[in-house]
């Protein structure tokens, strides 16, 4: 079971608020990593698709598989059409180390968001705001 969460969107340091903030409380800031795939604008928050490409995100620590129940709620990953899956993927920490992690990749279809071509969200939502 990995001990490492990649987050990519409204759960990054940098990015979280409110409930995402307090969910990511517990959680030690590993630092900066990448994993392939193509990360997407839907609106409310981003999601990843497991496809030729690169995101960047943060690794975080996890000290409990527990600490993953909230955080599963959170990108409603249950019930019969999840809108997220939780789904192991490797990360390659900003060292190049390469990390087993958990990642919540989007289950739904691309067509209703907009792909961010730059693969960083973080840098996305800032040229949104300075524009």
């Amino acid at each position: 079971m990995p001990q490492h969460l990649f987050v990519y969107g409204t759960l990054r340091p940098q990015l979280a608020h409110g409930e995402a903030r307090t969910l990511i409380a517990d959680l030690e800031i590993v630092g900066s990593a990448t994993v392939q795939g193509k990360l997407y604008d839907f609106g409310a928050y981003p999601g990843v698709k497991h496809e030729k490409g690169i995101v960047f995100g943060d690794l975080l620590r996890l000290t409990s598989t527990k600490q993953l129940h909230p955080l599963d709620a959170y990108e409603e990953c249950n019930g019969r059409s999840p809108l997220f899956t939780r789904s192991v993927i490797t990360a390659q920490s900003c060292t190049g180390t390469s990390i087993a992690a958990w990642i919540y990749l989007f289950s739904g279809r691309t067509e209703s968001g907009v792909l961010i071509a730059s693969g960083d969200y973080q840098q996305y939502i800032q040229s949104r705001l300075s524009n």
